[in-house]
């Protein structure tokens, strides 16, 4: 479990980071100021004198402003969370062990056809890195970034609750053997 937290957190990272552009100003053969971020595009007369601009950064978007208050909030145990911790008590009557281990394997299912899901459209990203050339590209290939990381937040979420319904599990079997000891006194 924790090869794969380390995984997604290499993956964040990796995609996250922000890229700063180079560029450079010139006058072309008609008189003509030109902007380009490719040096060989500046004829070598102008190269000596050419200066070099690098891009400004922008403020936060509101979408990263909110990742960060989401980040300094205290952690609660989600809705899933708490979904994995507590049986189904739809008629009154507690889920039964067997019940509660086949959910837990029904989460563990889906969770480990998620991870595969992340893991190939990880890899579709990093080929689409290699193609991005316009700035045009550059946002959309940003935009898939953020709705990947949302996902594997939500993953991360999932599998969280799939750890807490564990524990609870075996809560409830420890507290069995116990009640079973108790009897065979």
């Amino acid at each position: 479990m924790k090869t794969i937290s380390y995984l997604i957190l290499i993956v964040f990272l990796l995609f996250s980071a922000s890229a700063s552009a180079e560029f450079y100003k010139y006058l072309d053969e008609n008189g003509n100021v030109k902007y380009t971020d490719d040096i060989n595009e500046v004829p070598e007369a102008q190269r000596s004198n050419m200066r070099s601009y690098v891009e400004s950064q922008s403020k936060e978007v509101p979408e990263q402003q909110e990742a960060v208050e989401l980040q300094a909030e205290p952690e609660e145990a989600s809705p899933v969370e708490q979904q994995a911790k507590e049986p189904d008590l739809s008629a009154n009557e507690p889920e039964s062990l067997e019940d509660h281990r086949e959910r837990l394997e029904q989460m563990k299912m889906e969770i480990d056809q998620e991870y595969e899901a992340l893991k190939e459209e990880q890899a579709q990203l990093a080929e689409e890195a290699q193609a991005v050339k316009t700035r045009e590209q550059n946002a959309e290939y940003n935009r898939k970034i953020n709705d990947f990381n949302k996902r594997i937040s939500m993953f991360d979420e999932k599998q969280r609750a799939y750890e807490a319904g564990i524990d609870a599990y075996n809560q409830r079997i420890m507290e069995k053997n116990r009640q079973n000891a108790a009897q065979a006194q």
